[in-house]
């Protein structure tokens, strides 16, 4: 009797063990990246593969499928090798790309214009301000000859919509860094909404002028 009672919970305890053993080896499948992917770019097949992993590894955003993530547009810098996070990757080219979540307005196109904490309310601007853009000629991108006048500033625009703020690396601007890359004086980057029929006036504006921003207050 008492070895049958033995033999059981020695079955028993082999039982649970292999279960376990198997919840711990079970592989899940993740998408993974073959390349490094920018921001703006459109996901084709090549750029993903599959990985068995174990299933601690993977968490509840990330694909499993690459159809899922096939013809998406990349959000977030995703590097080669990187599991691929639904929130990393969005359905169309917009605004939320640039980690503001704000929508551009109908119409508009996104500029980025060279800036420095100084000529831009001392780098306390923040996605969603209202700006006037102000274009000052720079005579060290073109030279005035001697006799000629200087140019004036010229108001490109009031009240655009500041969509987001980047530094001189090109990343993402730490809103607890308290703007513009205020800690260290780089040079950074402001993206702007634009109406369409104004990007030749800026990109003209950006071969020869230094911006200053003025912020809204109404």
């Amino acid at each position: 009797m008492r070895r049958i009672v033995y033999l059981s919970a020695f079955v028993l305890l082999s039982g649970i063990a292999g279960i376990l053993y198997y919840s711990h080896t079970q592989q899940s499948i993740a998408v993974v990246a073959t390349r490094d992917l920018p921001v703006g770019a459109r996901i084709q097949d090549a750029d993903l593969t599959t990985r068995r992993i174990n299933p601690a590894s993977v968490g509840p955003q990330v694909l499993t499928t690459v159809s899922a993530a096939v013809g998406q547009v990349v959000a977030f810098p995703i590097l080669e090798g990187q599991l691929i996070d639904a929130r990393q990757v969005a359905p169309s080219k917009n605004a939320a790309l640039l980690g503001s979540g704000l929508q551009v307005p109908p119409g508009d196109r996104i500029i980025g214009l060279p800036i420095t904490p100084t000529t831009a309310v001392g780098g306390v601007l923040k996605p969603g301000d209202l700006v006037d853009v102000i274009a000052i000629p720079n005579p060290a991108k073109a030279p005035t000859l001697v006799d000629e006048l200087p140019a004036t500033p010229i108001r490109l625009g009031h009240d655009v919509l500041v969509l987001g703020l980047r530094t001189d690396q090109g990343s993402q601007v730490d809103q607890t860094d308290h703007g513009l890359n205020a800690g260290n004086g780089k040079p950074a980057s402001v993206l702007l909404a634009i109406p369409q029929s104004e990007e030749t006036t800026y990109a003209a504006a950006s071969a020869d002028s230094t911006f200053v921003l003025t912020l809204s207050t109404d």
